[in-house]
């Protein structure tokens, strides 16, 4: 087993071209079953008792008298799985590969093996042996003649480097396996956040838009009922019109034939007569100049309402904030209207911004739907009106948005608290505690922004949102 057991036996290659090496080698390994043997049996004669020195194991030797042997004899063994710990290596072994050849081919196989260079000779000096065989760490020399004792001590200590070095990897390798799983399983939560996340802005919206639907549709209508209105009148004023042309008609028939008749001519004065047609020279642009004025505040609310619930993926992409902003307002103008005038103040070379828009747009729905609620909270149904401000302008590398209202302001006590998931002053059934807690998670999170809160109690609100204009320059940064 390798990296196993401490007492387990090793395995251990001699590859030399003399015999009487071999013999030697199979004396030492063979015969004691660990450096301590000696001791523990004197030990055990002396006072009678069990070795209290446990050997540190026993060895499996093969020998090999050429290097291509030995090489394939450690292939074999790595295959089998049973690989060598310890190759002791002669250096000069004609007439095949000498000892460094040797090495090189052995850890080509084998980059864990232990060596150790068994030499009489100076063949290779230590700089050149390492430019060859590159790091030490697995190599030693034995001079020869060695001592046995020797021999026996390095078998032991670099058998043991061997099996812990083993060991260390397959640790190594567990703990990276283990790293690896629970990296995908982080991976995997961090999807089903950014999924759950998402569906949470999408349900938002949706549930936002459930909300507005009332007041979008009363919105809606109003212009459609003047636009009704006048259409209806251009269509009585449409038949007066063709009862005229009509009688007209009449009479110019008439008059091609002789001079026109009477009759045809007070037909003419009675359907005139019965027009009014000064006033409807005067009305009909009117009514059709406000027709078009209808279209055009009906054109606009369905279209805002399209940009802000349309999904739009959730892939970043370069988009204009102050559309964006003015879509969201539109959409929102049944919370607002009644009881605060909005003014915008764009920044007209405000530059494109890398956003989701979806995200973006749910963020203003939120803050201008809380300046409206603050305000409605002071100003109640007095008629009065208060004002919500919002503001945009480019900063370097960043735009601001500053959404302002003259609410009633916040507590110090729970300005804290404010953008935490589910906590809201309003009463129940007004506000939910997520909107806030949305918007500072899409602005930090999710577009790597800041918002911040100023407050004054019995002066408003402002909330100030910074977005990087390119997410890659915010990562940077």
């Amino acid at each position: 087993m390798i990296g196993g057991d401490r007492y387990e036996t090793r395995r251990v290659l001699v590859i030399d071209d003399n015999e009487a090496i071999h013999q030697d080698f199979a004396k030492i390994l063979g015969g004691s079953s660990g450096p301590d043997g000696g001791l523990a049996e004197v030990e055990a004669a002396l006072f009678g008792d069990e070795p209290t020195m446990k050997p540190l194991g026993t060895f499996e030797m093969d020998s090999a008298f050429q290097g291509r042997d030995g090489f394939r004899m450690a292939r074999v063994a790595r295959e089998e799985g049973r690989p060598y710990a310890l190759a002791f290596v002669d250096v000069r072994m004609p007439p095949g590969w000498d000892g460094i050849t040797t090495i090189e081919h052995l850890w080509s196989e084998d980059p864990t093996l232990q060596v150790v260079i068994c030499t009489a000779y100076s063949d290779y000096g230590w700089d050149e042996t390492l430019q060859r065989l590159g790091s030490p760490q697995n190599l030693l020399i034995l001079k020869k003649p060695f001592d046995s004792a020797e021999a026996l001590q390095l078998a032991y200590a670099l058998s043991e480097k061997w099996r812990l070095e083993l060991l260390i990897q397959k640790k190594i390798d567990e703990l990276d396996r283990a790293v690896a799983s629970q990296a995908e399983k982080l991976s995997e939560q961090r999807r089903e956040l950014q999924t759950a996340h998402s569906q949470l802005l999408q349900s938002q919206k949706l549930e936002a838009i459930g909300q507005l639907a009332a007041g979008i549709a009363h919105e809606i209508n109003t212009p459609v009922q003047f636009v009704a209105d006048n259409l209806l009148f251009l269509q009585d004023a449409f038949g007066g019109l063709t009862n005229l042309i009509t009688a007209h008609q009449r009479l110019l028939g008439a008059s091609r034939a002789g001079p026109a008749p009477a009759e045809a001519l007070a037909d003419v004065d009675s359907v005139v007569a019965g027009m009014d047609l000064e006033f409807l020279m005067s009305e009909a642009p009117q009514a059709i100049e406000q027709a078009g004025d209808g279209v055009q505040r009906i054109s606009k609310i369905v279209r805002s309402l399209k940009n802000f619930s349309h999904p739009g993926g959730e892939a970043l992409r370069l988009s204009d904030l102050n559309e964006a902003i003015e879509s969201t307002i539109t959409v929102a103008g049944s919370e607002w209207k009644y009881v605060a005038e909005v003014v915008a103040r764009y920044d007209p070379n405000l530059p494109l911004v890398s956003c989701v828009l979806g995200e973006f747009n749910q963020v203003i729905l939120n803050m201008v739907v809380n300046a409206a609620h603050a305000i409605k909270d002071v100003v109640g149904d007095s008629g009065e009106k208060g004002t919500i401000t919002v503001t945009t302008r480019a900063d370097g590398q960043w735009v601001e948005i500053t959404i302002q209202d003259t609410g009633a302001g916040i507590p110090p006590d729970v300005r804290a608290k404010i953008f935490d998931p589910f906590f809201t002053t309003k009463e129940v059934g007004r506000g939910t505690g997520q909107g806030l807690a949305i918007a500072h998670s899409v602005v930090v999170s999710s577009h790597h922004g800041k918002i911040d809160v100023e407050s004054e109690v019995g002066h408003g609100t402002v909330f100030t949102i910074r977005l990087p204009i390119e997410q890659d320059s915010a990562l940077a940064g």
